[in-house]
């Protein structure tokens, strides 16, 4: 890559870019590069003095420890036509050459407009909140766009990312500061708890798992098929998970190769070994490499590729592994028509839906409530398109027979199932297409159970709605609700949410864990089985 580049002074599109999908990396070079590219015309200085080209690449080192720290002076004959004299902009800013000692450590970038400046300036706005840093993940060698980052885009390439602010960062002053700052890796997947049915699994900081409630099929993981309302550790997994997945009994794991292992219940298949055995231990995924993202159904399981490519096998019934027929499938098979483009996955009981790079969302399988929401209830073998969402979508989740979906304005619509006010529209009738969640505007993440829904919001508050006669809302009652209600002690802090069949979960900041609702098997990781309709915190999380 050239020590030089050049940005002719024009105008540069700076809206509606989409966030990007995990890319592979392998970090192998050994110093950073950053670009400027940039609305201006002019010249500028760095450090030295030395007048460059506003867009020149220009080399620092990081050791992957404190921050590198780059000064941007500009000559006093700078002028900018368009914005007046002393006035630049930074629409992106790439970093290249990462070395390979810098795989596990995130990076955040962060602007000040002076050369000792101490406050950071704002850098993009998160719903309506000024946001001052920007963090790109770097797991097991990949990048992944940051939390609370969707201001950004961040394109990722091998030992390489570009963060593109929609809208330009300004300088008024006569210098800037830039930082990359690299700190230990903590994202997503590290802050996941997730349940689909009677128990719950979570991915602990040592990149380890913990798992309890109901395990009568061997879903726990630890070779027994035992109960357990403690935490307990699936064998061969205490390190190397990035992402874990939870179906009807059976569960799955995402490890740092980009390999899966699954175990429990493998009824048509579910676990991908090849056969219909059950598993009491982790067992290798066959035929898969490259995996990013991973998503269990009720019978299920269905895998992201690096390349934006979707494979499911197992259960099939309802058609929902994709591939045109209602065969069990024994291995990954490839999804008809989504070869590529695809950025996430969900999976409920019977079906599937993807998220693709242009903000539209496919679903296939089971119809009979309108959780596919293309208007119809005619199940389908084959991804369709999920019509009449109001604006492009950052996220899904899907319920056991509901669909839910994020926008990029920060609100939620659902569709589907909803008896008991799982769409959170204020009705109780199923929708076949999408329809709006009441008095949700900054949400960040969803999660659906059966019936009930919940979102994270951009405060780190949770809200919750639906089905409740377990206290599944977790707002003290058990009245069940069909808008969103508040989980009660949980106004802040939460990074992480996952639903059950009839319970719920969050992990804090903190590393902790909370759960509440259902508890006959001990899905609330308490050390009992009692019900609570209000948050417990989870024994020996962390």
């Amino acid at each position: 890559m050239s020590d030089y580049y050049h940005d002719d002074p024009v105008e540069e599109e700076t809206s509606g870019r989409f966030p990007s999908k995990f890319i592979t990396s392998a970090l192998v070079i050994f110093a950073a590069v950053f670009y400027f590219q940039g609305t201006i015309a002019g010249n500028i200085t760095l450090n030295s003095g030395a007048a460059i080209e506003f867009g020149q690449a220009v080399k620092v080192t990081t050791t992957c420890s404190g921050a590198s720290v780059l000064t941007v002076t500009p000559k006093s004959s700078f002028v900018n036509v368009a914005n007046g004299k002393g006035t630049h902009y930074v629409s992106s800013v790439s970093v290249s050459g990462i070395p390979s000692s810098c795989e596990g450590k995130d990076f955040s970038l962060s602007f000040y407009d002076s050369a000792t400046g101490s406050s950071a300036l704002p850098i993009f706005s998160f719903f309506g909140d000024n946001k001052r840093v920007a963090t790109v993940f770097n797991s097991a060698g990949y990048f992944q766009q940051g939390f609370q980052s969707s201001g950004t885009d961040v394109n990722s390439d091998t030992g390489a990312f570009t963060v593109t602010f929609k809208t330009p960062v300004a300088f008024s002053t006569n210098a800037m500061k830039v930082t990359l700052q690299s700190t230990e890796h903590r994202d997503w997947a590290e802050a996941s708890i997730v349940s689909l049915a009677m128990y719950t699994c979570t991915v602990l900081n040592s990149s380890g798992v913990k798992c309890w409630g109901n395990n009568d099929q061997g879903q726990l993981g630890d070779g027994t098929t035992t109960d357990s309302s403690n935490p307990i550790s699936p064998s061969g997994l205490s390190s190397n998970v990035i992402d874990i997945a939870t179906g009807n009994n059976h569960t799955c794991a995402l490890l740092n190769t980009g390999t899966m292992k699954c175990w429990g219940l493998n009824g048509a298949g579910r676990l991908g070994d090849g056969t219909t055995t059950q598993r009491n231990t982790p067992v290798d995924v066959q035929g898969l490499s490259g995996v990013s993202a991973i998503s269990t159904g009720g019978t299920h399981t269905c895998a992201l590729l690096r390349t934006g490519a979707l494979k499911c096998w197992g259960g099939n019934v309802k058609g929902q592994v994709g591939n045109g027929t209602d065969n069990q499938q024994l291995t990954p098979i490839d999804v008809t028509g989504l070869s590529s483009g695809v950025i996430a996955i969900t999976a409920g009981q019977f079906f599937t839906c993807a998220l693709l790079n242009t903000g539209a969302v496919n679903c296939w399988g089971d119809n009979a409530s309108g959780q596919l929401g293309n208007g119809g209830t005619t199940t389908s073998f084959t991804p369709v398109n999920v019509s009449g969402l109001s604006a492009s979508v950052i996220a899904i989740a899907a319920g056991y027979d509901h669909t839910c979906a994020l926008l990029t304005t920060g609100g939620v619509q659902c569709w589907g199932s909803n008896t008991y006010g799982a769409l959170g529209n204020g009705g109780t009738g199923d929708q076949s297409t999408p329809q709006t969640v009441s008095g949700i505007s900054n949400a960040v993440a969803l999660s659906g159970g059966r019936g009930h829904s919940c979102a994270l919001l951009s405060t780190g508050a949770v809200k919750c709605w639906g089905y409740n006669v377990n206290g599944q809302l977790g707002d003290g009652t058990t009245t069940s609700s069909n808008t969103p209600v508040s989980v009660s002690n949980l106004s802040s802090g939460v990074i992480a949410i996952g639903t059950g069949y009839y319970h719920s979960c969050a992990v804090l900041s903190s590393g902790a864990a909370k759960c509440w609702g259902y508890n006959s098997q001990g899905q609330l990781g308490n050390g009992t089985t009692t019900n609570s309709s209000t948050p417990v915190s989870v024994t020996g999380i962390p």
